[in-house]
């Protein structure tokens, strides 16, 4: 397990803090929550790709598999809560269109 540790803190040493946008790192920290109690090795995976999402755009893309992490792990209505609830976040961030909400089974 340290060479994981080892390779996040590279990852985030790699990039200068001044290149993240800042207004990215509230949408980061909801997408961080949306995969709360999630575990396994692709949970951390979309952790790490969460943190190297440079646009907003390219964090509401990554709600799909978010999407499937929750509901594999929960159920489809909890993960269709959890990316719901991200909504009012990408409001003015986003073209209108793009935010859609998912229908729960």
């Amino acid at each position: 397990m340290a060479w994981k540790k080892s390779l996040h803190s590279w990852l985030h040493e790699s990039v200068p803090e001044t290149s993240k946008p800042r207004h990215v790192e509230p949408l980061r920290l909801q997408l961080h929550e949306a995969l709360e109690r999630c575990e396994g090795p692709m949970c951390e995976r979309m952790h790490w790709r969460i943190d190297a999402a440079c646009t907003a755009q390219h964090l509401w893309l990554l709600r799909g598999e978010i999407f499937q992490l929750v509901s594999h792990q929960f159920c489809q209505e909890e993960a269709a809560r959890r990316i719901n609830a991200l909504l009012p976040a990408f409001r003015g961030c986003l073209p209108e269109r793009m935010l859609a909400r998912v229908q729960g089974s």
